[in-house]
């Protein structure tokens, strides 16, 4: 957390009457020289550069064009790294409620199975079950069944399919 023009007693004090547990606070005054930003005005902007709460009367115009140069400085370009081999890497969260990220590579194009099992082996859920290209690939469960029911608290595995690779992980979902 980091505050600008501001005590640390006047953060934990906004914290508590709005919920807001990781804020960045800033005062657009203290941005006035490098940002051409000329409000003095309180606002809060969360980690993805959301403003969760603002004084009345602030710029948000301003913010906004602050937060879009800053955002732009600190941008990354990466070259994506070529995929040698498959990886399947466990869930997270994990204990989850009510949705899990499952995170896999695959090596080259080819079909690709992604199915949620129970712990008696039934399926639960197919993710994915289509062509994909080589890389580094994400899909989220949001704990429905197949029928768009919620599927109970316990023990499930996730089963990665491609080609001749298998792979299995175990999670579990907390009602």
């Amino acid at each position: 957390m980091d505050v600008y023009n501001g005590s640390s007693t006047q953060l934990r004090s906004f914290q508590q009457r709005t919920g807001i547990s990781y804020p960045l606070a800033l005062v657009a005054g203290d941005l006035q020289t490098p940002y051409g930003v000329f409000n003095d005005w309180s606002v809060v902007v969360d980690q993805q550069g959301f403003i969760r709460y603002k004084q009345p009367g602030v710029n948000v115009n301003a913010i906004n064009s602050v937060i879009d140069n800053l955002l732009a400085m600190t941008g990354v370009e990466e070259q994506p790294a070529t995929v040698r081999d498959f990886e399947l890497q466990q869930n997270f969260p994990n204990p989850f409620n009510p949705a899990t990220r499952i995170a896999f590579s695959i090596p080259s194009t080819q079909k690709v199975s992604l199915q949620i099992y129970d712990a008696q082996g039934k399926l639960v859920q197919t993710l994915l079950n289509k062509p994909m290209a080589a890389g580094r690939h994400e899909a989220e469960w949001n704990g429905l069944n197949r029928q768009n029911e919620a599927a109970a608290s316990g023990v499930y595995f996730y089963l990665l399919q491609s080609g001749s690779f298998r792979e299995m992980k175990k999670m579990i979902l907390l009602r």
